[in-house]
């Protein structure tokens, strides 16, 4: 495989795991990389209608460094201070990615395959898996995906006919650096600490949990398109073997114009047909991931991903009472757009949701709440259906041992944040900068109007 800190990346790969006369690039930061060729029986390139030309953009825009506005860059020395989970979910709830250099452990020397998965992460070779294929989704956009086994992906790294991906490899045991963990708000302030409140009877589907380890197998030359992560939930992503230039978005401007923002997320969605406008409307940098990397996106953050060589990485999805504002916005675009916007599908988020709101009369008051991201937790769980993403199913959203309790909760706090019956959450939410999450509540004054949901 390719060294990671050669800025050559097609050294070594023409002829063995690409074709030959595939494509070079240069990008800003100086990397040289293949572009994707797979041929049709003309022996035309099918890569060059769509994924050469997002692909050409990305290598132009800037790299995301320490000294960016917009994302937030530190060390693994950073992540053994006392205060590092509170600077990423400040950092997070500001709307700003967070990427942390050299964390985790890289097995040096060996090759990417399916038995290296299996030693390393209990992936077993014969795991049934839905492969992403490059050259069907050129044919067909519609119909991308075939039953398979993680061997046969593994074999056909060194097959230059042929470019694919697995995404979501169920990873249970994985998890995100030990002073992180707790960034998991969903987990640690909702599901665990609301089981005495509400007594889990119903059948929660185990979605709520899956989606908290997962795996990504990639062949050199994948290009997974623009797109925002299913359901507002913040997803981290490791590094393990290989690299991805992880590509992302922000409008320039308008950033109070909800339309404007559902605007840039559908036409990134259709890049080729609206290039210019992406150009005037959006910035992008490109934060370069290499082996023991870790990235933490917040919700509802466009982001494309370009894997110049085989790769491996590890991660996972998760909620953040910081950053409830940016989930609900997310999940507003699932039910708008949806199905044009996200490279997955979840449903199931409202449960944990309404986990959380249950577990704020008892919140440690170590977490910070802020008046607009509380005021987006509250009208997602009063509104809980109307968030259903398109093609969700009705079970997603339907009623529980938590719907009464949670809109309770929920209504009290809607009306001590200054919802009445002419002034409506929705108005509240609709106005002003939509990534802003508002200035801090004032626990005191919050606790006395919640008191009466802690007696036990």
């Amino acid at each position: 495989m390719t060294t990671p800190h050669n800025h050559d990346l097609s050294s070594g790969l023409l002829g063995t795991e690409v074709p030959l006369n595939s494509p070079l690039i240069t990008w800003k930061d100086g990397h040289t990389t293949i572009l994707p060729a797979v041929y049709d029986d003309e022996q035309n390139n099918l890569c060059e209608t769509v994924d050469i030309p997002i692909i050409e953009y990305l290598a132009k825009c800037p790299e995301s460094t320490p000294h960016s506005r917009h994302v937030t860059h530190l060390s693994n020395h950073d992540l053994t201070t006392d205060t590092i989970e509170d600077v990423v979910g400040e950092s997070l709830s500001r709307n700003k990615p967070v990427v942390i250099r050299g964390i985790g452990h890289h097995p040096v020397g060996e090759e990417l395959t399916a038995d290296f998965l299996d030693k390393h992460y209990a992936i077993s070779p014969n795991r049934a898996v839905w492969i992403h294929d490059v050259k069907s989704r050129a044919i067909d956009h519609t119909k991308v995906t075939t039953a398979g086994v993680l061997k046969s992906v593994c074999e056909s790294l060194r097959n230059p006919e042929k470019i694919q991906c697995v995404l979501d490899i169920p990873l249970a045991q994985i998890s995100p650096p030990d002073t992180l963990r707790n960034l998991d708000h969903g987990l640690a302030h909702g599901w665990n600490h609301t089981s005495y409140d509400v007594e889990i009877k119903s059948n929660v589907h185990p979605e709520n949990f899956t989606v908290k380890g997962w795996g990504l197998l990639h062949h050199a030359g994948f290009l997974t398109y623009p797109h925002h992560d299913a359901e507002g939930s913040l997803t981290w992503v490791r590094m393990d073997v290989g690299i991805k230039f992880w590509v992302v978005f922000r409008p320039i401007n308008r950033r109070d114009d909800r339309k404007h923002l559902q605007d840039i997320a559908i036409k990134l969605g259709n890049f080729t047909q609206n290039e210019p406008w992406i150009r005037a409307n959006c910035y992008a940098e490109v934060i370069t991931l290499m082996p023991g990397d870790t990235l933490i996106i917040p919700p509802g953050q466009l982001h494309a991903v370009y894997t110049p060589v085989a790769s491996f990485a590890t991660g996972g999805h998760f909620y953040h009472h910081g950053c409830m504002h940016l989930t609900e916005i997310s999940r507003y675009l699932d039910v708008v757009v949806g199905d044009c916007l996200t490279n997955q599908v979840l449903y199931y988020a409202l449960e944990t949701l309404r986990r959380m709101m249950i577990g704020i009369p008892r919140l440690s008051p170590r977490i910070s709440l802020y008046r607009r991201s509380l005021l987006a937790l509250c009208t997602m769980v009063m509104q809980g259906k109307q968030y259903r993403a398109k093609g969700g199913h009705q079970a997603a959203v339907a009623d529980t041992e938590t719907t009464a309790l949670s809109t309770e909760i929920a209504t009290a706090i809607a009306s001590h944040l200054g919802v009445t019956k002419r002034k409506s959450a929705s108005m509240l939410l609709y106005k002003g900068d939509q990534y802003e999450r508002g200035n801090l509540v004032i626990r005191k004054k919050l606790d006395g109007v919640l008191a009466r949901f802690t007696d036990l």
